[in-house]
């Protein structure tokens, strides 16, 4: 398939997927639940600290989008292999590696959205404290590498199996781990320490809100997103030897 063939396929996929979520309650249920949680962070973090910067909420975030992302992309393939869309998708000279990748970017467009309106806690340190701009965009960049290996994680789930919850449920399981290394690293030997802060995604996120941009944080998230997209796409590529 040529460069402009596979850039128009996932153009195609790209906007079949938005209308689906944005026609659905899906996308405003993802969006008020973020934004409502997110606001309770956001307030709880400044409250009890007195900072006007996102350091404090972070890893809050982080574990509110393992559990909220998994529901946004839980229905990407399980709900196409269910109604038999898939199969119709999979005859058309589409490709699976545009079906993912226009599935993958339309996750994006929604958490962009998200956080898209998440700047408003920026807005409202500039306003009440004197926040550092550079350390508030490192923090934004962090949750947008978060979302987008999460959003890998939950389409490879959902390419596992026709039900809908059981993939949410996947997706989660298969991101616990690495949000239970950074919860249990205080009460493991220092040794092994260093260890759980390479497995944690939480830990790779304090980077980012301290405002320090290092490159080993942003390979990780990228490693983390192309290892699962790789996973996915070898998922539904067997599908055709079935």
């Amino acid at each position: 398939m040529t460069g402009p063939s596979l850039t128009a396929s996932i153009h195609a996929v790209l906007l079949k997927e938005l209308r689906v979520l944005f026609l659905s309650p899906l996308a405003t249920v993802f969006l008020a639940g973020c934004l409502m949680l997110g606001g309770l962070f956001f307030t709880l973090g400044v409250s009890l600290t007195g900072e006007a910067s996102l350091r404090n909420m972070m890893p809050n975030l982080g574990a509110m989008l393992l559990f909220t992302l998994p529901l946004l992309t839980m229905r990407a393939y399980s709900e196409e292999e269910r109604s038999g869309t898939l199969e119709l998708l999979m005859t058309v000279p589409v490709g699976p590696l545009a079906i993912l990748l226009g599935k993958w970017l339309a996750s994006m467009v929604l958490c962009s959205v998200f956080l898209a309106f998440a700047t408003s806690w920026g807005w409202l340190l500039a306003v009440w404290g004197d926040p550092d701009l550079g350390v508030l965009a490192t923090s934004y960049l962090g949750l947008g590498l978060c979302c987008g290996a999460f959003s890998a994680v939950g389409l490879f789930a959902s390419s596992l199996t026709r039900d809908q919850m059981v993939a949410g449920v996947l997706a989660v399981c298969f991101l616990l781990p690495s949000w239970l290394a950074g919860a249990a690293r205080d009460l493991t030997p220092a040794a092994w320490q260093p260890v759980l802060d390479r497995l944690s995604f939480t830990e790779h996120l304090r980077g980012f809100a301290r405002g320090v941009v290092d490159t080993a944080d942003v390979l990780w998230f990228v490693a983390f997103t192309c290892v699962f997209l790789l996973f996915t796409w070898q998922s539904v590529e067997s599908r055709r030897w079935r």
